[in-house]
């Protein structure tokens, strides 16, 4: 659950404004340039995600279909020279397409996902006070239209125990470098607490009917 608790306008001042603007330049030119090398690689400015602040909401979600997994992976592998990082790198190394947190769709590449696999996620505004609920296994992006302050919850529902599992055992074969190498909802001990909690119930009620 990610709950938007607070959001700020930040107003720009004209050379911060000159300066983002010499940025996206920039980034064209990278564009136009490795276009060449790459036909399929769009040069135009659309091919980065906007960055003008918007009234009403906080932040813009996609989620995605825990079914359309297999299909996004497929996707991101086969366009990963598309996209870029950290510094407008290109991603040279991709571990796992989901995990590695290093690709954002543009709607240029939602569009393009739409019409070479079918798929496409649930897009929407995040406004003030409203909590999102993500659905084990749900790979989602979000991108913050103001300056944000958000309340992360992570739980482990018994409906979604399996995906949660599922998807620890996933973390489990990532290299002991990687970003998401870590057990962060420890669902097997969730479980040995719970049913020890069970047993000293179940003892505690019968002794109480034994008396």
């Amino acid at each position: 659950v990610n709950i938007l608790t607070h959001t700020a306008e930040v107003e720009l001042c004209e050379d911060q404004r000159n300066a983002i603007r010499l940025v996206k330049q920039k980034h064209i030119a990278q564009d136009r340039s490795e276009s060449r090398d790459h036909p399929s690689v769009p040069s135009s400015p659309h091919h980065h995600p906007t960055t003008g602040q918007q009234r009403g909401g906080g932040a813009v979600w996609d989620i995605f279909r825990r079914r359309d997994v297999p299909k996004l992976k497929d996707y991101l592998i086969k366009h990963s020279h598309e996209f870029r990082h950290t510094y407008c790198c290109p991603v040279d190394e991709v571990i796992h397409p989901i995990h590695d947190q290093s690709f954002y769709l543009t709607k240029q590449h939602i569009r393009k996902l739409k019409e070479e696999y079918g798929i496409e996620p649930w897009t929407f505004e995040q406004k003030l006070g409203e909590a999102v609920f993500i659905p084990a296994g749900c790979p989602h992006q979000v991108r913050n239209l103001k300056s944000c302050t958000k309340v992360a919850v992570d739980f482990v529902s018994p409906e979604n125990l399996h995906e949660c599992l599922r998807l620890t055992e996933e973390f489990r074969k990532l290299p002991r470098h990687h970003r998401a190498n870590e057990d962060k909802l420890e669902v097997k001990k969730m479980i040995i607490y719970a049913v020890d909690r069970a047993v000293r119930d179940l003892e505690e009620l019968t002794a109480a009917t034994g008396n």
